[in-house]
Order: structure tokens, then C-alpha cells, then sequence
């Protein structure tokens, strides 16, 4: 003990420095616990209502734009497959409609022929009759005009 009154005396520390610096930890301590602790947990209360809503709205924000992207990109990968199958079928009813025109073409010059072969027929037919027909005229009017019948 005596070690520490030299120390104390030498360093000029008595015992009202003492008390006084045991004063002031006590104060602090206390002044820890009434003022500072409540003071910073206001703080921290007022960051929670302020800052962290403000945080998480923001994520919110980010995932709902993420999600409208991806809703986007659906939307549009789903355009293009039904655009996609819509040219699909108009093509394969294009070629139905061309197979159907082409059936009616064939049909039509099958018809054409037909009909082409059938007066090619009636026209000789014709013609074989006004053969004989100029043939037995001629001579009725050979007879009629020279008087007489002709053989």
C-alpha cells in the first residue's frame, strides 16, 4: 500500500482526484443507462420504421420488376409460338386450298377434253351427213334441172 501512496504522491494524485474520477465513472455508467442507451435505441427504432421499410420496398420492387420481365419474356415467347402456329396452318390450309384448286383444274380439263372429243365426233358426224346430203342434193337438182334421172 505504501508502493501506491508514493505513486500517488509523486504523480500529485490525492484522494479527492479519487473520488472524483470514481464520480465520474459512475456517472457514466449511469449516464450509459438513462440517457445514451434509450437515446440509441430511438435511433434504432426510427431506423426501423424509416429505413428498412424503405429497404424492403425497394427489394419488393426489384422482385416485382424481375417478375414483370419474366412475364414479358413469356408473353412475347408465347406470341411468337402461337404467330408461329398460326403461319403453320394457314400454309398447310394454303396447300389444302391449292391441292383442292389443282383437283378442280384437272377435273375441269379432264371435262374440256371430253367435251373437245365429243364435238370433234358431232362435227364429223355433221360433216359425213352434209356429205351425203350434198351428194343426194346434187343429184335431185342435176335431175330436176336437166329433166331426167340421173343414176
Amino acid at each position: 500500500m505504501e508502493l501506491v501512496a508514493k505513486i500517488f504522491e509523486t504523480l500529485e494524485i490525492n484522494q479527492l482526484a479519487l473520488v472524483q474520477f470514481g464520480l465520474v465513472v459512475v456517472l457514466a455508467f449511469v449516464l450509459s443507462a438513462t440517457l445514451i442507451k434509450p437515446i440509441l435505441a430511438v435511433f434504432q427504432e426510427r431506423d426501423n420504421l424509416t429505413v428498412r421499410p424503405v429497404d424492403e420496398a425497394k427489394k419488393m420492387l426489384a422482385a416485382a420488376e424481375a417478375a414483370n420481365v419474366n412475364y414479358a419474356d413469356s408473353l412475347r415467347k408465347t406470341s411468337v409460338e402461337a404467330l408461329a402456329r398460326k403461319r403453320r396452318t394457314m400454309d398447310e390450309a394454303g396447300k389444302a386450298e391449292r391441292k383442292t384448286i389443282e383437283g378442280v383444274i384437272e377435273e375441269s380439263n379432264r371435262k374440256i377434253d371430253a367435251m373437245k372429243t365429243g364435238i370433234a365426233a358431232e362435227k364429223e358426224a355433221a360433216a359425213q351427213a352434209l356429205r351425203s346430203d350434198v351428194a343426194r342434193l346434187s343429184v335431185e337438182i342435176a335431175e330436176k334441172v336437166l329433166g331426167r334421172q340421173m343414176a
